[in-house]
């Protein structure tokens, strides 16, 4: 009975485990995971490489875009005061803006164009273009408004008449708007700037009197 118990028991049969096996394929258990670790950190750093390349790339532009059509802006005409003053484009000295206002103020004060006309006489005056340009201008004035106080005569008598003499007290302003015209073109004069009369400047520049 004692020999079939030591045939039969197991634990008599298993032989215990040497410890330097146990150690050696621990460690090789070991290496295995630290290979594969190192595998899967080379693999998601090469992704993460590849997705900066591809952010830091510039976008490829998509071949149909749609853009809308520019709009220029017309070009604005000038306003009626901007035409009635334009500032002359050649040089002009403070000599000229003085005499081409006294061009105008002498036609006012001598109820002639005395000084326009010795402006276009002088040898140093007439050669100067912005003394030239309001001289002719005033000469121009002076014979439309012979023209014009006649017909505010006319206007004032009839006025006076159908209102009884009533409207006398106001239409005797009439007979003042060139010498109101002439201040206002003195002053502009003196500003440097040309001037345009209405209807007399277009007639005096298709009769090439007026630049």
């Amino acid at each position: 009975m004692s020999d079939m118990n030591e045939n039969t028991n197991p634990m008599s049969v298993a032989e215990p485990l040497q410890p330097a096996e146990s150690a050696a394929t621990w460690l090789d258990a070991v290496n295995q995971a630290a290979e594969t670790a190192a595998a899967d950190v080379t693999a998601a750093s090469s992704d993460l490489y590849a997705a900066a390349q591809q952010a830091q790339a510039p976008a490829a532009a998509p071949n149909n875009v749609f853009t809308l059509p520019t709009i220029e802006e017309p070009a604005r005409p000038q306003s009626a005061r901007a035409a009635a003053a334009p500032t002359a484009s050649y040089d002009v000295t403070s000599d000229d803006k003085l005499m081409a206002a006294l061009s105008w103020l002498g036609m006012v004060l001598l109820q002639i164009p005395l000084v326009s006309i010795v402006l276009l006489l002088a040898e140093g005056n007439k050669d100067r273009p912005f003394q030239r340009h309001h001289a002719l201008q005033s000469i121009g004035l002076f014979v439309a408004a012979i023209a014009y106080e006649f017909v505010a005569a006319i206007l004032f008598t009839v006025g006076s008449v159908v209102t009884l003499g009533c409207g006398a007290l106001f239409l005797w302003v009439l007979f003042f708007v060139p010498h109101i015209m002439a201040v206002y073109y003195a002053w502009q004069a003196y500003q440097g700037k040309e001037i345009n009369i209405p209807v007399v400047s277009q007639v005096m520049r298709q009769q090439g009197w007026l630049r």
